[in-house]
């Protein structure tokens, strides 16, 4: 299900020009990063979270707001 603001608005990331290209990259980084944990060790699943925030909140310069939680 594709997320919609409260204006019914939804990202659309079909094309391939650079920043669409680019924005895909690091969401499938996250991605990435996210799935790199050991699967029986809840500690490395935290840091994988909190590594996949870290690098999220950093590459679309999302610092303490609103949405921050």
């Amino acid at each position: 299900m594709k997320y919609k603001n409260k204006d019914g608005i939804e990202l659309n990331y079909t094309g391939n020009d650079s920043h669409q290209v680019l924005v895909k990259e690091v969401v499938n980084e996250a991605i990435k990063i996210l799935n790199m944990y050991d699967r029986s060790c809840k500690i490395s699943m935290g840091m994988a979270m909190m590594n996949t925030k870290k690098f999220l909140k950093t590459n679309f310069n999302i610092g303490d707001n609103k949405w921050n939680s």
